[in-house]
């Protein structure tokens, strides 16, 4: 074996590449090597490549080095992070990986870590991509941050496990729409569809993946101006942003006919603050115990929205929130206090409007009319029975 090189990298750089890849590793794993990250530096670029993956999933991201040589070899993801993540600020750390061990050092630390070669790295096979568009990343943020908290975590349905992606034409027009449901709530996002985008098959992108591009769009802002482009072929989707790219398997399966479940005729319409709502159904879920405990909703059309909570074993509560806008009859009605609170934090805009059908029929929920706005969050929340 030829004399190894020292590879240089600032720790500002490698710190984040290392936090981002590792949520890619299969921790739990019982084969090694999906314990660990492939590092892959190419001298001549000036540039080292991170990957992680856990079979399903392949994220790497690539960052500026300096080495004499090409070099591939893998190290342990946590212990790895542990060590860079304990290193001073505003160090360069040296990596000279040998045979069987990468020494990672930075002034007086210095770290001997077991590695395996590359050969040994599962890479995830390249595909074809049948349609690739460009996003604007706070937009694609905005869709998971709207209809993720709804992505069932029952796995005998392992079809409602992530997010439903699909272009349709409708009555509202073409929409590039995202959909996730686990059977008691639904949540669904629509938008103009991108350029590349139409004829795009359905597909339905796992919650893991939808966590990983989470993370990848964390620093997404309002006003920023970042893009990315997003590929998709029938059984995989990538996605890539700057010097990062994702690559997931998608869940094979058929999303069920979601529409069928969102209320059209509802004609019982209620609008109120969306944050004040919110504290109100926090307050009087602090009685409940358990997931499953119901809130009733009272609408009354002249007046306020009561919300009342009994629990046997430790009592009751009851407040009332402002209605602003209402149209229609008088309405009593359940929901689960936990799922009301996550689709109330999901939700956009200022206020919400409520429109109800009766104490048995789900409700959909909306962002109050008005404005320009082409992107159409909505969400539907099935009934629970209340004493």
């Amino acid at each position: 074996m030829s004399k190894p090189d020292t590879i240089i990298v600032a720790r500002e750089a490698l710190l984040p590449a290392l936090a981002l890849v590792k949520n890619a590793v299969e921790r739990r794993s019982t084969i090694p090597v999906l314990q660990n990250m492939l590092l892959a530096v190419d001298a001549a670029a000036g540039h080292m490549t991170v990957t992680g993956t856990d079979l399903d999933c392949e994220l790497r991201t690539s960052l500026t080095c300096q080495a004499g040589k090409d070099a591939s070899f893998t190290l342990p993801s946590t212990l790895l992070h542990d060590a860079v993540r304990k290193m001073p600020d505003g160090v360069e750390i040296a990596i000279v990986a040998e045979k069987d061990f990468a020494t990672v050092s930075a002034g007086r630390s210095k770290f001997r870590i077991q590695l395996l070669p590359a050969t040994d790295f599962p890479v995830m096979a390249d595909v074809g991509f049948s349609h690739s568009f460009e996003a604007e990343a706070r937009i694609l943020k905005r869709m998971l941050d709207t209809v993720g908290f709804a992505i069932s975590t029952e796995e005998t349905r392992y079809y409602l496990n992530g997010i439903h992606w699909h272009v349709s034409s409708g009555d509202v027009g073409a929409a590039f729409n995202a959909v996730a449901t686990d059977g008691h709530r639904l949540a669904k996002f629509a938008m103009p569809i991108p350029d590349g985008a139409d004829g795009m098959p359905a597909i339905i992108v796992p919650r893991h993946t939808v966590d990983l591009i989470g993370k990848i769009l964390s620093d997404a802002e309002e006003g920023d101006g970042k893009k990315l482009m997003v590929r998709v072929a029938e059984h995989r989707l990538r996605l890539e942003a700057g010097d990062t790219m994702l690559t997931s398997k998608l869940i094979d399966g058929s999303f069920p006919d979601y529409q069928r479940v969102i209320p059209a005729g509802n004609a019982n319409h209620f609008t109120l603050d969306r944050d004040t709502l919110a504290k109100a159904v926090d307050r009087v879920s602090t009685v409940s115990i358990g997931r499953g405990s119901a809130v009733k909703f009272a609408f009354d059309p002249e007046g306020a929205l009561t919300l009342t909570t009994n629990n046997p074993d430790a009592g009751s509560a009851n407040d009332e929130v402002s209605i602003e806008n209402a149209e229609g009859s008088a309405v009593e009605i359940g929901f689960n206090g936990k799922y009301c609170l996550d689709m109330l934090g999901a939700a956009e805009g200022k206020r919400l409007t409520f429109s109800l059908g009766d104490a048995g029929s789900p409700a959909l929920i909306q962002r109050e009319e008005g404005g320009t706005s082409e992107i159409r969050p909505l969400f539907v929340l099935m009934p629970m029975r209340v004493s």
